[in-house]
């Protein structure tokens, strides 16, 4: 039985462990033993589920951080370790170093073609390595890398069927409302999806907006939604690790997010069957149909959103077609089935390698 470990040293909850989640438990799945390294009793930890949690905690320089990894690796009995950015990346493959076995996925920025550092070419020359990029397009655009093992094309996915007994969060009667989902990143987009509410809400429509995930400044966004006359008309939820009730609440969804969190916030809002507005420009473009399964949002043109927003509102049942479509969208995809494939045709392909050796 292969074992892999997603390595997560943060303790937030944020995109990048939903994804690891989602992947984790498609591959625990298919009898691959799973274990998320995170630091013990964080949100990442609490959301494991039935998963295997290692803790590990960053207390030093990637050099100290890799020999204590290593110790934990080697007692999990590890052959490969997932894990993104250049840190951690670093600290993974000292480890496996250390280890004498084993392998490093590293999963490149979604959306960007993520540039090549020393610590990523140091990392390479110290473990076997392979990327993961989202698209072929993002692996194409890549740097190339002597020492890279290969590349891994894994698309974000999530299990449809988890949303199937949902129960949508309560909601004022008589009143519209948007779940906006941010990100640290996503300053133009937030402020864009709340000055376009404000227009609708001169214009006399009763809204509401929610406010899901971790923005660039909380303080910063409660000024902005005064100034706007949303003081009151808006609720900031923080990002809970189970948001689906809140997305299922929705009239509409606006993902303003970027990169893992705005990609799997559009495939979530999809799966429940709700109406999507994605951001031009970001992650969520790239899963939504305009019109068809969503609505493409201008990032500063807050009148040109409104107009089409409200146009759409006006015809209930043309909205309820379009939540439909992508809701039949995300569950005709097969893409978990194709990111497992690929991690199991590489981990089989490292473990002859090693063998061999």
């Amino acid at each position: 039985m292969s074992r892999i470990v997603f390595y997560h040293p943060a303790p937030e909850w944020d995109g990048l462990a939903r994804v690891y989640l989602e992947v984790g438990k498609a591959l625990a799945a298919r009898a691959v033993a799973v274990a998320v390294a995170c630091p013990p009793f964080s949100d990442v930890a609490d959301a494991c589920g039935l998963l295997d949690i290692l803790p590990v905690e960053e207390r030093g320089t990637w050099f100290a951080d890799g020999v204590r990894l290593s110790a934990t690796l080697r007692e999990y009995g590890s052959d490969a370790i997932v894990v993104a950015g250049d840190d951690a990346q670093l600290t993974a493959a000292w480890a496996v170093r250390r280890l004498g076995r084993g392998a490093v996925f590293r999963r490149m920025r979604t959306g960007i073609a993520t540039p090549v550092t020393v610590k990523t070419r140091l990392a390479v020359r110290l473990a076997p390595t392979w990327f993961v990029h989202s698209s072929q397009a993002e692996a194409r655009a890549s740097e190339p890398l002597k020492r890279l093992r290969g590349r891994i094309v894994a698309d974000l996915a999530i299990d449809p069927m988890q949303f199937d007994r949902v129960i949508a969060a309560p909601t004022p009667i008589g009143t519209s409302t948007i779940a906006i989902v941010t990100d640290p990143e996503s300053q133009r987009a937030t402020a864009a999806a709340l000055r376009t509410i404000a227009a609708m809400r001169s214009r006399g429509h009763p809204l509401r907006a929610l406010l899901i995930g971790t923005p660039h400044d909380v303080n910063e966004v409660r000024v902005h939604a005064t100034a706007l006359g949303l003081g009151d008309s808006i609720t900031f939820l923080g990002d809970p690790i189970d948001r689906a009730p809140m997305l299922a609440a929705a009239d509409l969804v606006w993902v303003a997010a970027d990169h893992d969190d705005g990609g799997i916030a559009v495939l979530d809002a999809m799966a429940l069957g709700c109406t999507v507005v994605a951001t031009r420009g970001t992650m969520a473009e790239r899963y939504v149909r305009n019109d068809e399964t969503g609505l493409i949002a201008e990032r500063d043109d807050a009148l040109a959103s409104a107009a089409l927003i409200t146009m759409l509102q006006s015809d209930p049942a043309h909205l309820k077609r379009i939540g439909e479509m992508a809701q039949a969208d995300v569950r005709s995809w097969r893409g978990l089935s194709a990111v497992c494939d690929a991690f199991m045709t590489v981990l089989n392909d490292a473990a002859v390698a090693q063998a061999a050796a």
